[in-house]
């Protein structure tokens, strides 16, 4: 790359570079003389135009104008470049990516002779980092008109997928291992277990079942963390919208409509978390009967009146520790999945019991166990059904009838309370599902479920504004949690990272809360370095997550993402000294 120079010309004639970013402001100071497309305040308006849109774009995009293909680029492929970057702008495409210069001579061929070319996965060899690497990308090159109405360039949008390919190479990998371990281990224990070979079929297929199932939980707890804190931003900013828009009832009917749409959004993440024990678990002591017998009207309303519900109870059952709102949850996913087996008519059982396991190989580990059961009259499922029953997003219900998350989400939260979730069904003899969950230890008295009510809340006084300090790394969570908060009459201050929060924290801060997934410093360690530095200064960690790292302090006040206006506001009131 050339000196930097100062462009000559008029500075307002470069208007169009403002706004653009880094990338803006080295096309600015560069010497564009050199390459042949002279000084930037006189270029072409065709070439202007383009520069200013790829400028403005969050996806990678480089321009090759001209026959040598000069480099113009934004900040986001200069993110991708890595150390190639700066020295790439400017430069012709066959110089600046000398590796794959043959690619880029078919490219420049065909775009500018007006033709256009796509690539899917392409896998090319390229030096960013200071050595080879190989790089998977999706690449689209289309040809930019001059003002003569002829190909003057070539656009290029290039999105890098390696993470993604190389991530679903890892699995196969691990299935082709995983295969080839178990084949080993069932040639060498053959002779000595005398095992059918049917016996053997199903071993094999059960534990590549789990492998199936563990990969799944990863990448569907990945999406639904994401998902989460687009929610966020959408729920918080709808309840704000509703508190400042005009009372009109065509409005609000809109405006609840979409709110609506953003829980059943936030409910489907719950869904997907759950299955993949990752969901905000808050357990309690549970009886059984209370919580069967306290849910059972609303689940008639919800089934219809041509199903019947009975229930059959154990007495003098054990209370569980689990959480009784996913509990009732995975109780109503279930008697909706057998109301659609039976075609909308029928008879559902539930039933209680109490069960103690001393066989090391059974359903659950060897222990105290109360096991709720739900059986229908319906059509039941053979093998392959069965066996596929618990994957995510996998149903036999029609087209927009069902996400094939219920019963995945049931057997997530089985799991994460240390229990199972056990299916028996044959074809046309119906289905039972059993939730087994650890008996509680005992004590004295048994705390029926917590009454869980929507607590009002307020705004404060200008006399009680407390300074609090909002952490997110997530630009949309972060501005929704400061406008939620502001509206509450707290004075707020923003950070994008815990490096940043460390810097501008100072003694008149009150409280913190801060996201706990964030690139180089989560919020867990950021609460652990505050807690040194600041010992009496509440921290509340926001997550949608149950795992949390080694050695986080259990005590932490935690806030479940996506949380509302008025769930914020309760737990401030609740950290806060006095509050």
């Amino acid at each position: 790359m050339t000196t930097p120079n100062a462009p000559s010309g008029d500075t307002a004639e470069l208007s169009w570079l403002d706004g653009g970013g880094e990338a803006g402001a080295l096309i600015r100071a560069f010497d564009w003389t050199t390459t042949g497309l002279g000084p930037v305040d006189r270029w072409p308006q065709s070439l202007r135009t383009v520069t200013g849109m790829l400028l403005l774009s969050p996806v990678p995009i480089v321009l090759l104008w001209g026959e040598k293909g000069i480099m113009i680029y934004n900040d986001a492929y200069s993110v991708f470049a890595g150390s190639r970057h700066p020295a790439l702008l400017g430069s012709e495409v066959r110089k600046g990516w000398a590796e794959v210069a043959d690619f880029n001579d078919n490219v420049m061929r065909v775009g500018l002779a007006g033709g256009t070319l796509a690539y899917k996965d392409q896998q090319l060899t390229l030096v960013r980092h200071g050595k080879p690497e190989p790089v998977w990308m999706d690449l689209d090159y289309s040809p930019v008109l001059d003002e003569t109405g002829k190909p003057g360039g070539v656009i290029a949008i290039v999105v890098e997928t390696t993470e993604r390919v190389l991530a679903e190479a890892e699995v196969r990998e691990s299935e082709r291992r995983f295969r080839e371990e178990l084949e080993a281990k069932v040639a060498e224990r053959t002779e000595a277990l005398r095992r059918s070979e049917e016996n053997i079929r199903k071993a094999e297929m059960a534990l590549m079942q789990v492998q199936k199932m563990e990969a799944l939980g990863n990448l569907t707890g990945g999406i639904a963390h994401d998902f989460n804190n687009l929610l966020m931003a959408v729920q918080g900013s709808l309840e704000l919208l509703r508190e400042r828009m005009p009372q009109e009832p065509l409005l609000l009917r809109l405006l609840d409509n979409a709110m609506a749409g953003a829980q059943r959004g936030s409910t489907l993440t719950r869904r997907m978390l759950a299955y993949a024990r990752r969901q905000e678990l808050k357990t309690e002591r549970v009886d059984m009967r209370n919580l069967v017998e306290g849910m059972k009207e609303l689940m008639q309303r919800s089934l219809g009146g041509t199903i019947v519900v009975e229930t059959r109870f154990a007495l003098g059952l054990p209370p569980v520790e689990a959480d009784a709102n996913q509990l009732e949850a995975a109780l109503l996913n279930l008697a909706v999945n057998a109301r659609d087996a039976m075609d909308g008519a029928g008879t559902i059982v539930i039933s209680t019991s109490e069960r103690w396991i001393q066989d090391a190989e059974g359903v659950v580990p060897p222990g105290h166990y109360v096991r709720l059961s739900l059986s229908d009259s319906g059509a039941g499922m053979d093998e392959d059904t069965l066996n596929r029953a618990i994957e995510p997003f996998f149903t036999t219900k029609g087209v927009g009838k069902g996400t094939g998350l219920g019963l995945s989400m049931v057997h997530g939260l089985a799991e994460q309370l240390g229990g199972a979730l056990v299916l028996r069904s044959r074809k046309d003899e119906g289905t039972t599902a059993e939730i087994w969950l650890p008996a509680a230890p005992h004590a004295e008295e048994t705390m029926p479920p917590a009454v869980r009510s929507a607590q009002a809340f307020s705004r404060v006084s200008s006399s009680r504004a407390l300074r609090i300090l909002a952490v997110d790394d997530d630009e949309l969570v972060r501005a929704t949690t400061v406008e939620m908060l502001e509206d509450l009459g707290y004075a707020v201050i923003a950070a994008r990272s815990a490096a940043e929060a460390l810097s501008m924290i100072d003694d008149a801060v009150d409280l913190v809360i801060t996201d706990h997934a964030m690139p180089q410093m989560t919020g867990a360690q950021l609460a652990v370095e505050l807690r040194q530095r600041y010992p009496d200064l509440p921290v509340v960690l926001a997550t949608g997550y149950a795992e949390m790292p080694a050695g986080q302090s259990p005590e932490l006040p935690r806030l479940a993402k996506p949380y509302s206006q008025a769930s914020l506001a309760r737990m401030v009131v609740q950290v806060m000294p006095g509050g």
